[in-house]
């Protein structure tokens, strides 16, 4: 595991910042509580900076769930 954390989404979305994402990484997600949200709903990966960042989106735009992450190199 090169990081992991948690974070709650935003309007759906979230940029979580770490220096350990790269290019090929693989990055896993884990819905942990429920937000403004009933059920769970999907989330996804949708844009990486290797180095920086990547982001997280929720295929519900009122989504403020809590969401677990775990990159490995």
């Amino acid at each position: 595991i090169a990081a992991s954390g948690r974070t709650t989404l935003v309007l759906g979305t979230k940029v979580v910042t770490t220096s350990a994402v790269g290019a090929n990484s693989n990055i896993f997600l884990s819905v942990e509580s429920l937000g403004t949200v009933t059920e769970p709903k999907s989330v996804a990966v949708t844009a990486r900076t290797a180095g920086t960042s990547f982001t997280i989106t929720s295929s519900d735009l009122t989504d403020t769930s809590v969401v677990s992450w775990m990159v490995l190199n």
